[in-house]
């Protein structure tokens, strides 16, 4: 069994790169995986900032690194990802994703900021030694239905990236 951890950075519960993840575990096969999510605004951020310790941070780091398939979701704040995603990776050792897969995801307002993806949130990535799938997912408002379910051209993306894990992680 492989194993995927998503990690919401967004400060709020319901947002959109928390339905993305969603819809990307939905679409990993249950019997060839096992999923994860770490909610960082339920984290303390007394934890967060290293004021206190606490097994809500500890678990959160473990089951991130020892997952192979790791999602990072956050909303686009100031053109890039959250701090609060910022702090949760600040906090991993060096080359502590090595060898881990990674899919970011990344949501924001309109497509302006779609490079923020690669300009943010690879690097930090490749930081810690975790390799960045080519099938990243970057989405704004046009990708969602009125009804709010995802648009194709999401469902497409999400698919491909389904696609790439499969074909690396079998």
């Amino acid at each position: 069994m492989r194993s995927a951890t998503a990690i919401l950075g967004s400060p709020f519960s319901g947002s959109s790169s928390e339905k993305i993840v969603s819809l990307i575990l939905d679409r990993l096969s249950p019997d060839h995986w096992t999923s994860t999510v770490v909610d960082l605004s339920e984290v303390p951020a007394d934890n967060l900032l290293l004021r206190s310790e606490g097994p809500a941070l500890r678990q959160a780091l473990d089951k991130t690194t020892e997952a192979d398939l790791i999602i990072p979701a956050s909303p686009t704040y100031r053109a890039t990802y959250t701090g609060l995603l910022k702090v949760f990776f600040d906090l991993m050792p060096p080359e502590s994703l090595l060898g881990s897969y990674v899919l970011p995801v990344q949501t924001g307002g309109s497509p302006h900021h779609s490079l923020s993806i690669e300009y943010g949130m690879v690097p930090m990535v490749r930081s810690l030694g975790g390799l960045v799938l080519a099938n990243s997912i970057y989405t704004w408002s046009d990708h969602w239905n009125e009804d709010g379910s995802a648009g194709e051209d999401l469902v497409s993306m999400i698919e491909n990236s389904v696609s790439e894990v499969s074909l690396l992680l079998k």
